[in-house]
């Protein structure tokens, strides 16, 4: 179960500096209560960029994680919330601030958060991947995580990194991310809107996901419909349950931060008679090209400006799910789900009727299972790509039986974590990268002020889309067949992103520069990819690595094998403890696989 959290975009104004030049700006510390309008904002509600402060300042949240019977679609389930709510509490911050978060973990489960599309510079190990950057967060604890974006701008999200739990709710919006939103007084379009609204689109499902691949239903913020005749006998279904209606004031223009933040669907989205001005891909501002129709992959973000500038009345907002791209078979389970995929909401204007839209839908044809052309989003300003890479890896896609189990290999092997010692614990002491195991599928480079050119070769017919921690890349090129071809190479101007979308039995090849030294995990973010194991780290500059400790905090909540007993006191007791607690959670993994979720027979004889 992965939790989704709520959307942090982080100011795209930076703070202005007050002091002489020379003088060196204090952190002030301000914490966030749940009636701030920078945290707990409805996600229904528009809102303006953060006051501007004089230096940057320190933005202290509580995520409480627990479980509760909610209904987003109108079926009745357990999930997973944060903060009392799905989608999570919205986390919003100024460019350049300080962001500490406390995460309650009441789940009763182990847990970890990611902070979606943060490149954490200096801070690999609140990166809040299990297994790679930091062990798990035990239930009844609390676990702080502190970071800045530096730099960064534009749009992200934070969620669990832990088996699926997002999936089954814990995910949100970061504003600087959908978790966070970071406004800068440079932001080129700050004078093209009013006000920004933030909406997540995501699948959902009836059961753990664990459980099952395929959705019972759509979601748009956390609110869609399902059908109620097709629930088991004896759930707790409503049927007509409120769908999403974001209300916009007539001559008003409205930055729509948009997140797929689900499990494996991509959606094509579209508002009915509202043209969507792209101005924000994923933390890059692009120069504004105007669509009718977008595709969003899982993990990807935009930013659009929406102009209400028709008569007042209610148009449809359109999450359709892409069905040709939603992985099953005749065998896999929940193959004949009652799933509706044409996702709807409603863009209301105010004084408009409460009353279904009778709008129709664009018709404008979108090609499946692909990007928004990337030759239509360029950087503003513009960027120029790396030339000459020093370091080339390849990722080679495809997929195998284990002991009668479906795995997702990279290069012939499926990732399996080490839960209890990740891998930024090995290298700051006395591992080196060539005594990781074959299935930490590691790939290591020390380059300094180096490029690295990855090419990921797609062998399944499945499409994948492909997510980088720690970085963006430039998109070089991709193309039919298993051999990338330089010579449909851009190296003038190519889209640049943290999310890419791998089509089936193709190539894509990335760049991007050695500038961000940890331990950053590379996988399609399609969850039952990732729990079947399709997942690399890149291990960058482990040389200066061992600069930057990992905090007591971090490493404290590692259980202790019997050799790293230093003396026979309570605290190394109690951490022996939690070993044994690590090893008996884990007893389902000892075959290849990345988590508890080792029968995927579902996959068996499915589209791969």
């Amino acid at each position: 179960m992965r939790i989704t959290s709520i959307i942090v975009l982080f100011s795209l104004y930076s703070t202005i500096i007050n002091a002489a030049p020379t003088a060196v700006p204090t952190l002030e510390k301000r914490q966030e209560t749940e009636q701030d309008p920078g945290f707990n904002t409805n996600i229904f509600d528009s809102f303006k960029p953060l006051e501007v402060t004089a230096s940057p300042i320190t933005r202290e949240y509580t995520l409480k994680l627990a479980k509760a019977e909610l209904a987003p679609d109108g079926f009745s389930r357990i999930v997973l919330i944060s903060n009392g709510r799905y989608p999570g509490p919205m986390i919003r911050a100024n460019k350049g601030d300080q962001i500490v978060i406390h995460v309650k973990n009441n789940l009763n489960d182990f847990t970890t958060i990611h902070w979606h599309g943060i490149f954490q510079k200096g801070t690999t190990f609140y990166d809040g991947v299990a297994g790679l950057t930091q062990c798990l967060i035990p239930t009844g604890t609390t676990f702080t995580y502190n970071f800045t974006g530096g730099e960064q701008y534009g749009t992200y999200w934070w969620h669990s990194n832990f088996g699926s739990q997002y999936v089954d709710g814990l995910a949100g919006p970061l504003m600087h991310v959908i978790v966070y939103t970071i406004h800068d007084p440079k932001d080129p379009y700050l004078n093209d809107y009013d006000e920004e609204f933030v909406m997540t689109l995501s699948d959902w499902h009836h059961v753990y996901s664990e459980k099952l691949p395929v959705p019972n239903s759509g979601l748009i913020s956390g609110r869609g419909r399902c059908d109620c005749s097709k629930a088991p006998q004896g759930s707790k279904c409503v049927p007509d349950n409120p769908l999403a209606v974001y209300v916009v004031e007539k001559g008003k223009r409205y930055r729509f931060r948009i997140i797929n933040i689900g499990a494996e669907a991509p959606f094509t989205f579209s508002i009915d008679q509202h043209p969507l001005r792209i101005i924000e891909v994923e933390g890059e501002n692009v120069k504004p090209v105007t669509l009718n129709k977008i595709n969003i992959a899982v993990g990807q973000r935009y930013s659009v400006i929406v102009n209400a500038d028709k008569e007042v009345n209610n148009f449809w907002i359109r999450a359709t799910i892409v069905k040709q791209c939603i992985h099953v078979s005749p065998e896999t389970i929940n193959v004949n789900s009652s799933l509706n995929y044409m996702v709807t909401g409603t863009l209301r204007y105010n004084g408009a009727p409460d009353a279904y839209p009778t709008t129709q839908e664009w018709e404008e044809k979108v090609l499946n299972c692909r990007d928004v052309d990337h030759n239509l989003l360029k950087l503003n300003p513009p960027r120029p790509p790396p030339a000459n890479p020093t370091d080339n890896f390849t990722f080679r896609i495809t997929f195998d039986d284990f002991d009668s189990v479906g795995h997702a290999l990279v290069n012939g092997f499926p990732f399996k974590p080490e839960l209890e010692d990740p891998t930024v614990n090995k290298m700051m002491y006395d591992t080196t990268p060539s005594m990781l195991k074959q299935n930490q599928n590691a790939f290591v480079y020390d380059t300094q002020n180096g490029v690295v050119e990855i090419s990921i070769i797609n062998e399944n017919m499945a499409t994948h889309p492909f997510h980088f921690h720690g970085h963006n890349f430039f998109i070089m090129g991709q193309g039919p067949g298993k051999t990338p071809d330089p010579t449909q190479f851009n190296l003038v101007d190519p889209a640049v992103r943290d999310t890419v979308t791998v089509a089936g039995y193709s190539w894509t090849v990335i760049r991007y520069f050695i500038d961000n030294p940890g331990i950053w995990a590379f996988y399609s973010h399609i969850e039952w990819l990732i729990e079947m194991g399709m997942v690399g780290q890149l291990i960058e500059r482990p040389s200066e690595l061992k600069n930057n400790p990992i905090p007591p905090k971090v490493k404290g909540i590692c259980p202790l094998d019997n050799d790293d007993d230093d003396g026979d006191n309570n605290n190394n007791t109690a951490k022996k403890r939690s070993l044994k607690v690590y090893k008996k959670y884990y007893k389902r993994s000892d075959i290849p696989n990345i988590s508890r979720h080792v029968r995927y027979k579902f996959m068996r004889g499915s589209a791969y």
